[in-house]
């Protein structure tokens, strides 16, 4: 079972809900709160931590310049409502969790996208 890092974007209702369901999470509103994203992407992958976020800039940093990373899941749900967006992000996650560590993930309504990530 992998272990999760999210980004201060991140609802707390999703943390709350993945540690409910048994996964360690760190979220970075405690705990580096204000940290650019490059910091908590360093952070998270010194940790071996994918980070969730919704943040298309994790993409951007892993894929487009190979920062590193234990792998990165993007949120786009913003078609969905509030509870349900938490409630599909949570059970979206928990479903593709032993596929995220590696690859970059991304969560949208009726669509998963997983691409692997360079090595760290």
């Amino acid at each position: 079972m992998p272990s999760f890092f999210a980004d201060e974007c991140v609802a707390r209702l999703i943390v709350e809900g993945l540690a409910r369901h048994g996964f360690d999470i760190v979220d970075a509103k405690v705990e580096c709160r204000g940290d650019n994203d490059e910091r908590v992407l360093a952070l998270a992958a010194a940790a071996g931590r994918v980070v969730i976020t919704d943040d298309w800039g994790f993409g951007e940093m892993t894929v487009r310049f190979g920062q590193p990373a234990a792998g990165v899941i993007i949120l786009s749900l913003y078609a969905l409502s509030g509870g349900a967006r938490e409630a599909y992000a949570i059970d979206r996650i928990i479903e593709n969790a032993d596929r995220s560590p590696g690859h970059l993930t991304i969560i949208e309504p009726g669509r998963i996208r997983i691409r692997p990530l360079p090595k760290l």
